[in-house]
């Protein structure tokens, strides 16, 4: 070898070793508590526990295996190594290591001993001939001593080892899964101690991730013994809906795989005895709740290839019917959710549009539909490859703030099965996101970590594990950092009342950027309260309106451009009965200061009002102009006038005919409430219109 390129192979040597150095222990387990998430089961005589500092197996004919899925690079070198302990049974018995194993299709490897003197390394792959056959060697320790198993990977080079001694040496064996674990054959009591896994790992983690996070059970009330899954927490935290699969108190008892049930809370703490949500949302059938509108007053289901919308009664929920979208799913499980906007619906699925679709492989995508200004969903759009792996992506959830997309994947780097991540959406194509971070140790265990949600506040977050708890799977909470949570939002609560009466209405409810002219999302009323919610994104100046037939609204005003922490807000709307002698308050028309010139804002409420005079052709009405006491009195009375004529000259260009539109400037005369203070005065300077013919 030539001096030069000595030099450059020792280089890359150095870098090799900087990137990958030696295997770092991931996993050091004495078994002291169960803080990793292994299976525990206990019935028909049989057992799986984690107690007295061991991992016991008391396992039946036929064997068990129990498996966690590390975070691991399975191409690069890596050791693990046990002790394991045969209390009872025959000693013709096998027990060890299994690796590489895919839940799905059941494939694995596994490396194990028998006390009579025989051990055997065995892989699923049909081509390995030299991974089939037992072998008989010395040194192996009787029924109630504790053996050492050990097994290294090295630049492609799998070597085992019994109590110290190689037993075999191999190519490397292919994984079919994740799972890394033990196994017993048969019937027999075996204790697993001082388990040990290192290699490399390289998971993307937020910046500044700060440690002592703690998953809080939501406790008996709203967990049992059944699944618990698809948790979905309203915007204002104070209720949870979710699925509970399989349990005799759904609809149609154990063999109903799953019902929506809830449980309400006034601080998250402490949660009401959950309930079956009943007829008309649950049947005997499957049902899985999509998500829970952010008014908390519509429900969405997944149905066949489409979902299916409920909206609550004054008595209870009625059936709306499906929504009219299409999507194909080939995989087994389906998620999805909806933006808090109600303009998206986000969903997880195998089709032939998945990046890595391939037949007979399950893995799914995240897909988006999107609402139009007519309400047409689009097609579904795959979001692409920041996002979507070749493994699988699960259980998404989109954040109040429209932005911020929480989900499930096997195909990132991880701690387990399913991790959770995060990511920042880009741009309005909904194909550009920031790089997933992975929400790191403490929220992902060695298992199932999945099914994520947040309220409005992005303070607690909601989701399922299957790390120990009441069940399979139970619903936790964890209180997150900053550099996890979602952007900030606005919580405004209210109700729509009928402007005269005070009392509830069903209405609609229909937010607009004031400055794009675009409808930014929608809601709807209880009817029995009035009652609504909606969160809002911060940075924009936004109009807000009720509707219902029959009345006229009374549109409020906004303004978030400077908001930058969460603030939960009161604003009550109003709906004016269309009766002659009504004034409505055009709280959304803006002038320029002292001028009669419209600011572009205004025209998402001026053109509100063409449309209920298109809406009621007979309909005539009177403008009134009104300013602060600030300026002479003769030219405030003359710009309020003025400001009639421009307002009347933009309905008439729109197509209203000018003969059902009169108008007057009162100034300053005419005021709601006192100039003493810059809020009144802006009170003051309005304009108004009032029915003078139906």
């Amino acid at each position: 070898m030539s001096p030069a390129k000595t030099i450059v192979a020792f280089i890359l040597l150095l870098s090799a070793i900087s990137v990958y150095g030696q295997p770092k222990i991931i996993i050091s387990e004495n078994f002291s508590a169960n803080h990793r998430g292994w299976y525990t089961y206990t019935g028909n005589g049989n057992s799986i526990l984690v107690k007295d500092g061991v991992y016991e197996f008391d396992t039946p004919e036929g064997g068990w295996i129990s498996y966690i899925y590390p975070a691991i690079f399975q191409d690069k070198d890596f050791y693990a190594e046990a002790k394991f302990t045969q209390l009872n049974g025959n000693d013709n018995n096998g027990f060890g290591f299994i690796w590489g194993y895919d839940a799905d299709s059941k494939q694995l490897n596994n490396f194990v001993i028998s006390l009579n003197g025989y051990t055997k390394v065995w892989a699923s792959d049909e081509t390995r001939t030299d991974a089939k056959d037992w072998k008989k060697i010395d040194g192996i320790s009787g029924l109630g001593k504790t053996n050492l198993l050990r097994m290294e990977q090295r630049n492609g080079q799998l070597t085992f080892y019994v109590n110290g001694k190689e037993v075999f040496r191999m190519k490397s064996l292919p994984w079919y899964g994740k799972g890394f674990g033990f196994v017993t054959y048969t019937k027999m009591k075996m204790a697993v101690d001082d388990f040990v896994l290192a290699g490399y790992t390289r998971i993307s983690l937020p910046d500044k991730l700060t440690s002592g996070l703690v998953k809080e059970n939501l406790g008996p009330e709203v967990n049992t013994r059944y699944n618990e899954v698809t948790p979905n927490i309203t915007v204002d935290g104070k209720m949870i809906l979710f699925t509970r699969k399989n349990s005799p108190d759904n609809l149609g008892g154990t063999e109903d795989a799953s019902d929506v049930w809830y449980s309400t809370s006034p601080d998250g703490i402490t949660w009401s005895k959950s309930k079956n949500m009943q007829p008309p949302v649950n049947s005997e059938k499957v049902n899985n709740i999509t998500a829970i509108g952010q008014d908390n007053n519509t429900i969405l289901l997944a149905t066949g290839n489409d979902f299916e919308l409920f909206e609550r009664t004054a008595s209870g929920w009625r059936n709306k019917g499906t929504i009219g979208v299409y999507y194909e799913n080939e995989h087994r499980y389906f998620e999805a959710t909806q933006s808090a906007d109600g303009k998206a619906i986000l969903f997880a699925a195998k089709n032939r549009k998945s990046l890595f679709y391939k037949d007979g492989k399950e893995e799914k995508d995240i897909f988006v539909m999107l609402k139009d200004a007519q309400g047409k969903w689009s097609e579904p759009i795959n979001l692409g490859v920041s996002i979507n792996t070749s493994g699988n992506e699960a259980s998404p959830f989109l954040a109040a703030d429209g932005k911020t997309l929480y989900f499930a994947s096997d195909g990132h780097p991880g701690y387990g099965d399913m991790d959770i991540f995060m990511s920042k959406r880009l741009d309005d194509t909904w194909t550009r996101w920031s790089t997933p971070v992975n929400l790191g140790p403490e929220i992902n265990s060695f298992g199932f970590d999945a099914y994520y949600t947040l309220p409005a506040s992005g303070d607690y977050a909601y989701m399922c594990t299957n790390a120990g708890g009441f069940g399979e799977s139970d619903i936790v909470r964890i209180k997150l950092p900053e550099v996890i949570r979602p952007d900030p939002v606005v919580l405004v609560v209210g109700k729509v009342l009928n402007a005269k009466t005070k009392k509830p209405v069903e209405a609609g409810i229909v937010f607009e950027n004031l400055v794009t002219r675009k409808e930014t999302g929608e809601a709807i009323s209880d009817p029995a309260t009035g009652d609504y919610r909606v969160a809002l994104p911060y940075g924009v100046n936004y109009g807000l309106h009720a509707k219902a037939k029959g009345y006229l609204s009374v549109n409020e005003n906004l303004e978030l451009v400077n908001v930058r922490t969460y603030t939960e807000m009161q604003k009550d709307l109003y709906l004016v009965p269309i009766e002659i002698g009504e004034a409505i308050q055009l709280n959304n028309v803006f002038f320029e200061q002292g001028r009669p010139l419209l600011k572009p804002e205004s025209y998402p409420e001026l053109d509100r009002l063409v449309q209920i005079l298109k809406d009621n052709p007979t309909m005539e009405i009177e403008l009134s102009g009104h300013t602060d006491n600030v300026g002479n009195p003769n030219a405030l009375l003359t710009l309020s006038q003025e400001r009639v004529t421009t307002v009347k000259n933009y309905l008439v260009k729109n197509g209203i005919h000018g003969s059902r539109i009169t108008g007057k400037g009162y100034g300053a005369s005419q005021p709601l409430v006192k100039n003493d203070t810059e809020e009144h005065r802006r009170m003051n300077r309005r304009v108004e219109f009032k029915i003078t013919k139906k």
